[in-house]
């Protein structure tokens, strides 16, 4: 093997020991031969704390394949926007939007039974009595049911609304007052489908500081052309149907009876929540339209040239079993990176790595298949005579894809500024320090772009992950497809609205010059993490005959004072401590006491039944924890010579894990009962489980024994 007579043959050799304590002892292990005056030059100038090389070094075991060069000054040349291009798009087929409408139903986000006897007016009723032929006489309209999910289709490329259809039955009703209550006789009905156009529109939902996720919504506050068909064999026809030109005045008053009933309601969520890769940028302009029988969404951002054109919008599903898309231009991302780099969120991210670090500037770009991350900086006073360590890293993501299976390629690259600081990087540790700065940068910009979200769906989810694995075979991560197509992502939280979690499937990525492409087919999966509860409340009446309590406001509360039996909190006795000590100003005597408090109970959620009574509650399970009191710390110092006393109370909240859940229910009259003496409706130490279903609630009856009576609505907090 030649013998190594300058820094500069050092250089194709160092990325192999780079995590090696001793990288000199370690290559000439392997058989590398170092000239004398070299080999002096290379003698240990600063000695690094046994943890901090062992972090340093973990810390570049993750940086993939390492390599050094120096004097190469790399930089990224992106391909810029197109005109008219947006930065951000997504696409939604509308068989995923109708599997999720399904799950709105399912729920009761979208109610079954629309009472329109009790909507609509007596004169309304008589004039939709009116539009039709019934086969039996002697019943009125009223009840609305819905028999199947709600579909959505397309009505024509580059509409931003869609062709919304709703099954359903409608019932003639016989309609008896009796002392229990109204008894209703259904006479006869009528079957068939009501037609809608509404509008789409986005929503915005923050997850935190730098980070938002995207929702596609129908809009039935925004319905036209509604238009009544009957079923063939539809036991109840219509009278003189009018032609497609004309307005369907009947329809319409089902279409306001709907919009009255879902009013807290009107915009539902047909989508997954989509994040978005913009960090903080403030978004310009979105574009919402369709085409074939795809949803379309475009997104502009503050900073970035030219206004969006819808017309660039195209459905970029690659092949039909993709059902979901988002798409990136990597001009988004360096505006994030470039920022982080300039305000210092970078510098300080590197100091976690070396205190003495200072990030310049930093840039991200897509290639045909790579990402790639560049970063300048230095190490102030890193080698003799105070001279600074620059560098510039660039860490590059190969991804290809094996047949189903995704593999990723990690490759480091750290540029010296120039060959005199060679011999300071070997010496000093720098080959691991430069590594460490590579991986925890690759991570920093992540956490700046918003993609510390964890499993999420498209750009942002491949990218959170991809931007922090520590392995060179992704295949496990991603899934590695096959006959059983094993889900590629499985999200926390459910579409809103619904029971269902959303979950990815034969994942495609493709990077080109500068976009970066993720598709796959988005289903569903029923929610097993989070907790919901479906309850029904019922009550006597003067007659002793069970009742649904309609239109009442139910609060789920969480029992904290007086604490339950068998509560899984227990607040520790009070201490009192003592302590002196001698200032200047005097001797200083100290008593801390530390006491415990239960708070009052808190109300988690409040709802209001429905007309059979029943309510519907969801809970994240990041969400279910609560606070059971307050931990307060007194804190009194005495000045034993000046006879001054100042006194200062903290509180701090103490957590509970596992809460008391129960009811709390206002009646009609102001009366507040509760449900801490039912069985059924007070949950001790309460995790994260279902309690009922959409079909066969949890029935919470109140009367005879049951209940407490808390204090009338006037009295009550």
């Amino acid at each position: 093997m030649p013998t190594l007579s300058n820094p500069q043959d050092l250089l194709p050799l160092l990325g192999s020991v780079a995590t090696a304590d001793d990288p000199i002892a370690s290559l000439e292990k392997r058989g590398s031969v170092f000239s004398p005056s070299l080999k002096s030059n290379l003698q240990p100038r600063r000695v690094v704390k046994p943890a901090q090389r062992l972090a340093w070094n973990q810390a570049a075991a993750k940086a993939g394949r390492i390599t050094y060069t120096a004097g190469k000054h790399p930089q990224i040349a992106p391909r810029a926007l197109g005109q008219g291009e947006y930065e951000f798009s997504a696409g939604l087929k509308t068989s995923a939007a109708n599997e999720v409408l399904a799950g709105l139903l399912a729920s009761g986000t979208i109610p079954n039974t629309v009472f329109l006897d009790e909507i609509l007016s007596s004169g309304e009723i008589d004039l939709l009595q009116g539009a039709f032929v019934v086969d039996k006489p002697g019943g009125r309209i009223s009840r609305f049911q819905v028999t199947a999910p709600p579909t959505i289709a397309l009505l024509r490329d580059g509409f931003d609304r869609v062709a919304l259809t709703i099954p359903f039955r409608l019932n003639f009703e016989r309609i008896s007052h009796i002392v229990t209550g109204d008894l209703r006789t259904v006479v006869t009905f009528a079957t068939g489908r009501l037609r809608l156009s509404v509008g789409l529109v986005t929503k915005i939902v923050p997850v935190s500081v730098a980070a938002r996720n995207l929702e596609i919504q129908l809009d039935l506050s925004n319905s036209t052309d509604a238009r009544l068909e009957l079923d063939a064999n539809s036991p109840v026809k219509r009278v003189n149907p009018p032609p497609p030109d004309q307005a369907d005045g009947f329809a319409i008053l089902l279409q306001n009876a709907l919009q009255q009933k879902l009013a807290a309601t009107l915009r539902m969520t047909i989508s997954a929540s989509i994040p978005l890769p913009i960090g903080k940028l403030e978004i310009h302009e979105t574009a919402l339209l369709t085409r074939g029988d795809a949803i379309l969404v475009g997104i502009k951002v503050q900073g970035t040239p030219s206004p969006g054109n819808p017309a660039t919008l195209t459905a970029l599903f690659p092949n039909t079993d993709t059902n979901f898309f988002t798409r990136v231009h990597d001009s988004v991302l360096r505006l994030i990176v470039q920022s982080a780099a300039r305000s210092g969120q970078l510098t300080a991210i590197a100091k976690q790595t070396h205190p003495d670090a200072v990030i310049d500037s930093a840039d991200i770009a897509f290639g045909n298949g790579t990402i790639q991350m560049i970063t300048t900086g230095k190490i102030v006073d890193l080698c003799p005579l105070g001279v600074d360590l620059g560098f510039t890293t660039t860490t590059t993501l190969t991804i290809t894809l094996e047949g189903t299976r995704i593999r990723v390629q990690k490759d480091t690259n750290n540029d010296l500024d120039n060959t005199d600081v060679i011999l300071c990087v070997i010496t000093s540790l720098g080959l691991a320090l430069l590594a460490a700065l590579s991986v925890i940068l690759t991570q920093g910009l992540s956490l700046a772009s918003g993609f510390a979200a964890g499993f999420a769906l498209g750009v942002v989810g491949v990218l959170s992950v991809m931007m922090e694995f520590d392995s060179n075979d992704f295949a496990l991560v991603l899934g590695d497809g096959g006959d059983n197509k094993p889900t590629f992502i499985e999200l926390d939280f459910p579409i809103p609205g619904t029971d269902l979690l959303p979950t990815l499937t034969g994942t495609f990525i493709r990077l080109d010059e500068s976009t970066m492409l993720i598709a796959a087919h988005l289903s569903t999966r029923a929610d097993n993490l989070n907790t919901y509860f479906y309850v029904q409340f019922l009550e006597p009446d003067s007659l002793g005959i069970a009742r649904a309590m309609r239109g009442v406001t139910v609060r789920l509360m969480d029992r904290d004072s007086p604490a339950p039996a068998g509560d899984d909190v227990v607040m520790p006795a009070p201490t009192t401590t003592h302590s002196s000590h001698h200032l200047p100003t005097g001797t200083i005597s100290t008593t801390i006491k530390t006491t415990y408090e239960r708070t009052s109970d808190e109300t988690v959620q409040t709802a209001t039944t429905d007309h059979a009574g029943r309510i519907r509650i969801y809970i994240p399970r990041n969400k279910l924890a609560s606070k059971a009191g307050n931990k307060v710390v007194q804190t009194t110092r005495l000045n034993v010579d000046t006879d001054k006393e100042t006194t200062g109370t903290i509180r701090t909240p103490v957590s509970e894990a596992r809460p008391d859940f129960y009811f709390r229910v206002t009646r009609p009259n102001g009366t507040i009962v509760d449900t801490l003496q039912i069985p059924a409706g007070f949950f001790l130490n309460f995790q994260s489980a279902r309690i009922g279903t959409p079909t066969q609630p949890r029935v919470i009856s109140f009367g005879g024994s049951g209940g407490v009576i808390v204090a009338s609505k006037a009295a009550s907090s």
